[in-house]
């Protein structure tokens, strides 16, 4: 069982990516961060912007605390329009927009959400359906069970879309108080060819049973695209976010029960988040729990890591995985070189029945900071030598 995570993870990720998933997924190549040709789409290589919008640039604090709170019953009420626009908040010159205010029974700044507490959590009925060309709105095109944004900035705010989101445009895509169901017709519940996905408060999940295949290996995000994804309810893919370029901010989402598929060695290779290196990614305040539903961290077969950093030839830098709780996997957390300037602080591990431990560090990888780390029976995850 042991030869199974132990081999490289190169080659397993190599399986993940193979021929067998080229008529319903996109078309990756490593070099360093990924490029993606949508099948859907133009049909031409999307090279990973220069200029994309930069992720949260503050240090996040060195303590936090994991919320136990029961998730609230009331929401904010779910705006009904949605909208093609130039710009979605406000920019202050040379930062970032700045956020939304989190809605009503949100979990506080510096927690870990519990379970059903972040995602879509008002009247389902009261959302704007988009399932069709019928109802796709300006700036997309619907096209075969999937919506096209190809607008350079959209807003999709209280809306229900029945298949997945592929944003080709180069400016920002905003989902905020909306479900994303992704199905059989799409690559992942959102996929960033470019640009930047701006995601909170909302629930991307796959129809039930409707799985392309055993070797499938996408995220329910995924891509080259930059990414501010908070307080997100992610489910029911093999892999819960794959994130390209780095320059990213991942923070308080509940990522859990993705799609185990398959028996050995055609099966999925599940991780919480994987991240193909880049500057500046930041997984923060994160709830992210792939064991199976008997609470087993690995079944022997399927789980990779709740974290899993597997930088290309350009490495990644300054990687912030602060104050999350991580359960399941082989190994709950696997980093791999090149990496330089990596913070691991304040992170809570779950149990590791059937697999090796919580971390697996391997080699060319330099980090700064390492603290306050612990394992589910209450004892410190130390830093690997």
């Amino acid at each position: 069982m042991s030869a199974r995570l132990i081999r490289s993870a190169r080659s397993e990720r190599s399986a993940r990516f193979s021929a067998g998933r080229k008529p319903y997924a996109a078309s990756i190549a490593l070099a360093g961060v990924l490029a993606f040709t949508a099948a859907c789409g133009s049909g031409k290589d999307v090279a990973l912007p220069t200029s994309a919008p930069t992720s949260d640039p503050a240090t996040p604090s060195s303590s936090t605390s994991e919320s136990s709170a029961a998730p609230s019953s009331s929401s904010a009420a779910p705006t009904t329009t949605t909208t093609t626009t130039t710009t979605t908040t406000p920019k202050a010159t040379g930062g970032p927009a700045r956020p939304p205010a989190p809605p009503v029974g949100a979990p506080g700044a510096g927690t870990v959400p519990a379970p059903g507490s972040v995602g879509f959590r008002g009247d389902a009925a009261a959302l704007k359906v988009i399932d069709g060309p019928g109802n796709a709105p300006a700036g997309t095109k619907w096209n075969a069970g999937q919506l096209q944004v190809v607008a350079n900035e959209l807003v999709l705010d209280g809306v229900s879309v029945k298949g997945g989101i592929t944003f080709q445009g180069g400016g920002t895509l905003t989902i905020r108080n909306s479900i994303v169901e992704g199905n059989r017709s799409s690559q992942s519940a959102v996929l960033g060819l470019k640009g930047h996905l701006d995601i909170s408060d909302s629930t991307l999940r796959w129809k039930a049973g409707d799985t392309p295949g055993n070797t499938w290996g996408n995220g329910a995000v995924h891509g080259d695209s930059t990414m501010t994804l908070r307080r997100n309810d992610i489910s029911g893919t093999p892999d819960g976010i794959q994130n390209g370029p780095g320059r990213s901010l991942i923070e308080q989402n509940w990522i859990h029960d993705l799609a185990r598929i398959g028996s050995y060695p055609n099966n999925t290779h599940n991780d919480g988040i994987q991240s193909y290196g880049g500057p500046d990614l930041i997984i923060r305040n994160n709830r992210i729990d792939i064991e199976g539903p008997d609470g087993v961290a690995y079944d022997g077969t399927h789980q990779n890591g709740a974290v899993f950093v597997q930088p290309g030839g350009g490495g990644a830098s300054n990687l912030q995985v602060v104050g999350n709780f991580l359960a399941g996997g082989g190994y709950i957390m696997r980093l791999e070189g090149p990496i330089s300037g990596a913070v691991v602080t304040d992170n809570k591990f779950g149990p590791t029945t059937g697999g090796w431990g919580e971390v697996l560090v391997e080699k060319n990888v330099g980090i700064t900071a390492w603290s306050n780390n612990v394992a589910d029976s209450g004892k410190a995850v130390n830093k690997p030598s």
